[in-house]
């Protein structure tokens, strides 16, 4: 049908350009987040580019039901402030009309949305640990900032140095420290050199021209020495081990699993498509406008309904992980609550004070 073509490409035209806005911030926002882990140590730089898709696959999930919920919005405000909806409704273009429209499109968007959380999520969380563990497992002096303290992520050991250069592989005028289960070393040397190696080779730093305190932490065997080149070997690295994150796991594993974690993220994971179509039900009423009445409140309501929404969903969430509340009512609730306004919102004009359906006037 030619009107329902017409209200569909109201609504997807500003649904793609709003997809491409919240994208461009969420993966810049992103993007400053890794560079501030990378300035810290605590991620490659060679695995920034690939940090920043894994976000954005995982945003996406959001980004999509989020997007179609504000493109709605505009689109049917649009088409009511303008006056087309009354023309519309004297063609016989009913409100339920554009609700079955609006479904279509959102059954789409909560389609891709379910493919996203259920098989997406997971592989792009794994990814995510995965790139962060082998970063924390290693340390390198690229990853030394100049007049800045670096801890290890085991806080085992922690570098300072005065200036950098990062193409020799050396640092000057350099503090370290060392700290073991019977003992605490120091290491001061004007200079630290790390020779180049492959992945899981034993990493050798070259300390040149300074002194070596050791502290006994069970007796008063302390020892101090100076040198004119030392060399310090860490272990040979493991292959990095994730350990168990909820996130992570499919979400068939999570379904069998009783843990309080697994099920919060298992809810969260299906309730993503129930929820794209109904904040897409929510923009219909929430659209409604008076012709040539302005766009911004309704905006504003819209904006206000979504984080009041978003919220409550991130509660139940924290509740279920916590074991305030059980499989039931889990995640559900929020969603139970949202269809309830859907309904009354919808229902609303069509219904009398008392809830009864209103007459049509009568000819005078």
């Amino acid at each position: 049908m030619i009107i329902t073509r017409y209200i569909a490409r109201e609504i997807y035209r500003p649904f793609l350009t709003v997809v491409a806005i919240l994208l461009v911030v969420f993966v810049t926002s992103s993007a400053a987040a890794v560079f501030n882990e990378v300035a810290a140590g605590l991620v490659a730089p060679d695995t920034v580019a690939l940090l920043v898709l894994i976000k954005a696959l995982i945003g996406l999930e959001v980004l999509l039901p989020v997007a179609l919920y504000f493109s709605t919005i505009m689109g049917l405000v649009r088409l009511h402030t303008n006056g087309e909806m009354v023309a519309l409704a004297s063609c016989g273009i009913s409100e339920l009309a554009v609700v079955g429209t609006v479904l279509r499109l959102a059954a789409v968007v909560a389609a891709l949305t379910a493919c996203l959380s259920l098989y997406v999520r997971p592989w792009a969380y794994e990814q995510q640990y995965y790139l962060r563990t082998v970063a924390e497992a290693e340390f390198d002096v690229e990853d030394l900032e100049a007049g800045r303290l670096f801890i290890s992520p085991d806080s085992d050991y922690a570098v300072y140095a005065d200036a950098v250069d990062r193409e020799a592989r050396t640092a000057h005028t350099v503090l370290v420290q060392i700290r073991r289960e019977d003992e605490l070393m120091l290491i001061q040397a004007e200079e630290l050199h790390q020779p180049e190696r492959d992945r899981w080779q034993p990493r050798e730093f070259i300390f040149l021209r300074g002194e070596s305190y050791r502290l006994d932490r069970a007796g008063s065997q302390d020892m101090a020495l100076r040198f004119e080149r030392l060399t310090w070997r860490l272990r040979p690295p493991e292959e990095p081990s994730v350990g168990y994150k909820s996130k992570m796991q499919s979400t068939a594993d999570l379904s069998h699993s009783e843990a309080r974690k697994d099920l919060a993220e298992y809810q969260w994971r299906l309730s993503t498509p129930p929820a794209t179509l109904l904040l897409a039900m929510l923009a219909v009423p929430l659209s409604r406008a008076r012709p040539r009445q302005g766009r911004a409140a309704r905006l504003l309501v819209a904006i206000l309904a979504f984080a009041v929404f978003y919220n409550l969903m991130s509660m139940a969430k924290n509740l279920v992980q916590e074991g305030m509340v059980g499989r039931l009512p889990g995640l559900w609730w929020p969603l139970a609550l949202l269809a309830l306004v859907v309904l009354a919102l919808l229902a609303g004009p069509h219904l009398g004070p008392f809830g009864r359906p209103r007459r049509a006037a009568r000819p005078r």
